[in-house]
């Protein structure tokens, strides 16, 4: 894999950074514009959400995101221009009404779209909570 310039990292950071607010704020307009037609959503749970099914959460209340938060990002070029951006993830969520919190490391994928980015698929694994 070669190497994302800092530009790329900093264009692409910051539409992650819109991606979660957008999340916490339940603003499915706002994550419409920045996802592709083909984005998918694999919960910790290993459940899929296509991108309509994941959009219509948020429409309906289904998902409340408190924090979403990422942290220890790699960023690393793949074929075709996309970008893989592997990290952790802290958030607490309060699906259905119930609250979680969760800490999970996270693998999502950027491509280029529209003079910026926009996000393919997220895929997040559970970190098991301390004994």
């Amino acid at each position: 894999m070669s190497t994302v310039s800092t530009e790329d990292q900093q264009a692409i950071r910051a539409a992650l950074q819109r991606w979660l607010d957008a999340t916490m704020k339940a603003d499915a307009d706002a994550l419409h514009a920045l996802l592709t037609p083909e984005y998918t959503y694999t919960h910790t749970t290993s459940s899929v959400d296509e991108r309509d099914v994941w959009l219509e959460s948020f429409r309906t209340g289904g998902r409340i995101y408190h924090p979403y938060e990422v942290f220890e990002e790699r960023y690393r070029a793949l074929p075709g221009g996309a970008v893989l951006v592997n990290g952790r993830s802290h958030q607490e969520m309060s699906p259905q009404g119930q609250w979680r919190e969760l800490n999970a490391r996270f693998s999502c994928v950027w491509v280029p779209a529209d003079g910026g980015w926009k996000i393919a698929m997220w895929q997040a694994t559970r970190i098991p909570d301390p004994a």
